[in-house]
């Protein structure tokens, strides 16, 4: 108890100090050591990307896009229960629908930390389109040379993106000298990778989804020497006319973004039409189809995204983000549905699929599932 007292006292003085000199980072050190690692996410500094975004992208009505507003209504209704500030629609590479609340635009920055990993994916894929010598089973000790030699060099970058390197996590509460603190708070990660540890424990699927999206981020960073920010600004956000964007301090890839709700449809549309956006193929064919299809058999997770879900279409694949943040996308019909906003009320509830469902079962070319239809092989990625 007397220990227990003296932690207490130490860590009060710690946070008092922090807060009343702010002398260098103990005040980021004070609050992830208070309120966990989740609290300095978002905090400054951030490495803020400045882009001229394009032009937006073009507008079609439901009707135009065959999609019933019926089935949009019902989806507004639900949303709008539930804490919801945006409800967008796109298809085709159309934005098809907008609903916003409490001032919310479709230029609004938004924090979605666990929509970030994805983008290390695409990142890769769009490297993959550029120079062809780079492919998905190429051990990482060949990108980061510390690693050529360890057993951790041997993982793939496949196996980094279907979260199955082994990697440990992070673990435990984030005290001052822990890896999960050195993790959240510092401004230089990959000193911190190199020394980050395998765990045999764990199986396919169990490394978590931040953490080897930053080693794949290292890997390319390394390979393409460009830090993580230039390569998502110039090989990706930039050619798909996205505008400015914000990364924790040190680039990473695993969370934090701060971007324009606008620019992840243009993400979305990516993620939709197979790698292509307004004519142009980011990446090479079919390798979008990986990042949208269950790893292995029964498996919950693409690449960095969740898929396997029981939805009216059989090919739903999503982004998901805390407080219930969403962005489904459905690439046999190419819809993208982005929903923005808080955790809903409990006593609302959250149904999954209501909100996807009420748009796909009235989008023109739908199509119910057959009865009995069982699970093909070919939908998932090889491993």
């Amino acid at each position: 108890m007397k220990t227990l007292k003296l932690v207490l006292l130490l860590s009060g003085a710690i946070v008092a100090a922090a807060f009343i000199f702010n002398i260098a980072d103990a005040r980021r050190h004070a609050v992830v050591m208070v309120a966990g690692a989740g609290a300095v996410a978002y905090a400054e500094p951030r490495v803020v990307v400045a882009l001229p975004p394009g032009p937006q992208q073009p507008k079609v009505s439901p009707a135009e896009a065959g999609i019933d507003m019926a089935g949009i209504q019902a989806a507004v209704d639900y949303a709008g229960a539930r804490n919801t500030r945006a409800l967008v629609i796109g298809q085709g590479g159309h934005i098809v629908f907008e609903k916003y609340w409490d001032g919310t635009t479709l230029d609004s920055s938004v924090d979605l930390s666990g929509f970030t990993p994805v983008l290390s994916a695409l990142v890769l894929g769009v490297a993959m389109n550029d120079e062809r010598s780079i492919n998905l089973d190429a051990p990482v000790g060949g990108y980061i040379a510390e690693w050529a030699d360890d057993p951790r060099g041997a993982i793939s970058l496949r196996q980094l993106l279907t979260r199955s390197s082994g990697f440990a996590k992070p673990g435990g509460w984030p005290w001052p000298g822990t890896r999960a603190a050195r993790y959240a708070l510092s401004a230089d990660l990959r000193p911190v990778l190199l020394d980050w540890p395998l765990d045999a424990a764990l199986g396919q699927g169990e490394s978590p989804a931040e953490l080897n999206a930053d080693i794949l981020a290292l890997a390319l960073a390394t390979r393409l020497q460009q830090p993580f920010d230039k390569l998502l600004s110039e090989r990706l956000w930039g050619p798909i006319g996205a505008g400015e964007f914000s990364l924790a301090r040190d680039a990473r890839a695993g969370c934090c973004i701060r971007a324009r709700l606008g620019d992840w449809m243009r993400i979305g549309e990516v993620l939709a039409n197979n790698g292509v956006f307004e004519g142009n193929q980011l990446t090479p064919p079919r390798y979008v189809s990986l990042i949208l299809k269950p790893t292995y058999p029964e498996s919950t997770m693409g690449f960095f995204t969740r898929v396997g879900g029981t939805f009216a279409a059989h090919d739903v694949a999503w982004l998901e983000s805390a407080g219930k943040q969403r962005l489904w996308i459905v690439p046999s019909l190419r819809l993208t549905i982005l929903r923005v906003g808080d955790e809903p009320p409990g006593s609302q509830g959250w149904d999954e699929g209501m909100i996807p469902d009420s748009i796909i079962r009235n989008t023109r070319g739908w199509q119910p599932g057959a009865v009995g239809e069982g699970v093909d092989p070919k939908k998932f990625a090889p491993h």
